[in-house]
């Protein structure tokens, strides 16, 4: 097996140095894989790859079972066509700079399986993998900084709780609606689901912390939308002051994979009026 770069954290080593994904044998397949389910965030870099090649990769690798924000039907005729196809979704400014980004709402922590709808047979705790192409990359964030993805490792926060605490929330579910919805005006039209507070990782047998977004509400606090805030907003402090965050610092070529039932992540606000950022965003429930 290809060398593991080791960090501090569990979160973010790189893998498959000097592999394309545009072409994995079946055995680099698995070995990402199982990085991927031992970690929770794993790298592969310096790739050149298309929309398209992105998702023939994914089919292979973890199944069609895909899910996006945006299934465009057609081109977009100023957006280059290799970064376009059914299912994968182009965060950033890829028409130019801007005031407003696609995928601003990404700027607060979440996990991305919130967006999943609904779907007979699959089940709130479903291995739902993200993978995020970055084509191009700003130089810095607004504050300065490399630009960044920061992730925390849920599995750490569950195991830094004390027990009594990791009991009570063990018996606590919590609806959930993805971030990207919470100001609808139709309050129908926001998909909503109910996953436990605590969960066994479906390869690992390990437990870990779901806690969705700001706008999730524990179940019995339905009718108590402040106490159901404060409920959540205590319980991530918590996680936040116990579990270091790692912060994956970008590079063009990257692409960056993480498993929806281990962490939870933010994006970082950068200058769009300044700077050019093109990420391609693809999301897929593993076949297992």
């Amino acid at each position: 097996m290809t060398p593991i770069t080791k960090h501090q954290s569990r979160l973010g080593v790189e893998v498959l140095r000097g592999c394309n994904l545009s072409n994995l044998t079946n055995l680099e397949s698995r070995e990402l894989k199982e990085s991927l389910w031992k970690h929770g965030v794993v790298v592969v870099r310096q790739q050149d790859i298309t929309a398209k090649q992105l998702k023939e990769f994914s089919s292979k690798t973890f199944g069609d079972f895909m899910f996006g924000y945006s299934k465009t039907k057609t081109l977009d005729p100023d957006i280059s066509p290799d970064l376009q196809s059914q299912g994968v979704y182009i965060l950033g400014n890829p028409k130019g700079l801007t005031e407003t980004p696609v995928g601003k709402f990404a700027w607060e922590w979440h996990h991305d399986k919130d967006g999943v709808p609904s779907t007979e047979g699959l089940d709130m705790n479903a291995l739902y993998v993200v993978m995020l192409y970055g084509v191009e990359v700003p130089p810095e964030g607004v504050n300065g900084q490399p630009h960044t993805t920061e992730f925390l490792d849920m599995i750490e926060a569950y195991n830094n709780l004390d027990h009594q605490h990791q009991q009570q929330l063990e018996q606590m579910s919590m609806y959930h609606s993805p971030p990207m919805f919470s100001k609808s005006s139709n309050v129908e039209d926001v998909p909503r689901k109910v996953h436990p507070i605590v969960s066994t990782h479906k390869v690992t047998g390990k437990k870990g912390l779901y806690l969705g977004s700001d706008t999730a509400i524990a179940v019995g606090m339905e009718d108590r939308p402040e106490e159901a805030k404060r409920f959540w907003q205590d319980l991530f402090t918590t996680v936040l002051d116990c579990t270091p965050i790692y912060s994956h610092v970008w590079q063009p070529g990257d692409i960056i994979f993480w498993d929806n039932s281990q962490v939870m992540h933010r994006g970082t606000p950068y200058d769009a009026m300044k700077y050019k950022r093109i990420a391609l965003r693809l999301g897929v429930v593993d076949k297992e």
